[in-house]
């Protein structure tokens, strides 16, 4: 087993490459009746603009400082064959299909902390996934601490079809005072689509990842690398590990990501996973440490093949007496977690569901990188 576990681990030194780089949320109104469904060494840019846009101004905030970006089925529908085109997953998918897999994500919005008092002449702008659910109200409650020190909010949604909540987050938090934003993108690298898609909407990516969306022209903000194996991710890994962890040098941990679709980004991944598992295995004790990469947006026939290889790794262990530990660098807990369980249905493991943002340290993180950004 321990010559499977190394073969394995092996097939992770890949050669990096430079940065390029989990809901889509919106709202629709059709036949007049809304529908909605509840439900990361750091790179620092300043963005000066280098293109204009004519953007629709933003709502109002709601009472409990929420803007949120509606969408008629006619806007809606224009991007459809982009996204066609970008995810495999959703290549064959018809006009209604693609319009109930949308629809069913919710909102993309923006959620203020309640103003620093005194004010900030720094604003701090997280860019989540967001589920519309209660992991949002979660990620709120988590990221609230930063806003002892700086004017923040959230901006919810994958960008899909629009940037406007990220628009209205900057406008707000400018409108508030801040002087300076710090833009940070909640994904675990610079590797995925996601990433790539908010980059393309402030112009640091050339090409979009999933379809066109609205350009954000903005002076004075800083947009942030994720934590990838920055030394506060290999420690709250370490530390979710240890949580469920009774006898370490008996034990394997499978630290698994959502991963990239991109064979060339996943190998970049798995390099910068391997950094935090040597980090655990070394600190903890453990019998080994293995990344792997779900890849789940990728093809149904690559996501299959990392399962397969992550159940072999489980029930080989099992057999030669070792319990499997099951940990992840996903920001939040919720639906890939619960994906993940089925995945493995029938083998014995113990699964710490925990994101990284759950942990304190991800907000020290995040205070420390823009601290130490600040003149």
């Amino acid at each position: 087993m321990e010559s499977m576990n190394k073969r394995f681990a092996n097939q992770h030194q890949f050669k990096n490459r430079q940065p390029a780089g989990e809901k889509m949320m919106f709202s629709f109104i059709e036949n007049g009746r809304k529908w909605s469904r509840v439900r990361g060494t750091l790179l620092t840019l300043i963005l000066v603009p280098t293109f204009s846009c004519a953007q629709m101004p933003c709502e109002e905030l709601s009472k409990d400082g929420k803007i949120t970006i509606e969408m008629d089925m006619g806007e809606m529908r224009q991007p459809f064959e982009e996204i066609r085109q970008s995810l495999p997953t959703l290549e064959k998918s018809s006009d209604e299909e693609m319009a109930l897999i949308m629809r069913s994500m919710g909102d993309n919005y923006y959620w203020r902390h309640d103003p620093k008092e005194g004010g900030s002449e720094a604003g701090v702008l997280i860019l989540a996934h967001g589920t519309n659910g209660p992991n949002d109200d979660l990620l709120y409650e988590d990221m609230k601490p930063l806003s002892k020190t700086y004017l923040t909010g959230i901006s919810f949604g994958m960008s899909m079809m629009t940037s406007k909540h990220i628009s209205c987050g900057l406008n707000d938090l400018q409108a508030s005072g801040a002087e300076t934003i710090y833009v940070v993108p909640l994904t675990e690298s610079p590797f995925n689509t996601l990433i790539s898609q908010w980059r393309y909407a402030f112009g640091l990516e050339e090409n979009y990842s999933y379809a066109e969306i609205e350009k954000i022209s903005r002076t004075n903000v800083h947009f942030l690398e994720p934590i990838m194996d920055n030394y506060y991710a290999r420690k709250i890994v370490y530390d979710h590990a240890l949580e469920i962890s009774s006898d370490a040098s008996n034990e394997i941990v499978l630290l698994v990501a959502h991963g990239p679709i991109k064979s060339d980004d996943n190998a970049s991944l798995l390099k910068s996973m391997t950094n935090i598992s040597e980090y655990v295995k070394q600190e903890a004790g453990f019998y080994d440490v293995i990344p792997i990469s779900l890849q789940d947006d990728a093809a149904r026939e690559v996501r299959a093949k990392n399962v397969e290889m992550l159940r072999e790794i489980v029930a080989t262990n099992t057999i030669e007496g070792r319990q499997a530990l099951i940990v992840t660098n996903l920001m939040s807990s919720g639906i890939i977690q619960a994906r993940l369980k089925d995945d493995l249905a029938g083998l014995e493991f113990t699964f710490n569901e925990k994101g990284l943002v759950e942990h304190p340290d991800f907000v020290t993180w995040i205070s420390k990188t823009v601290s130490d950004l600040r003149p």
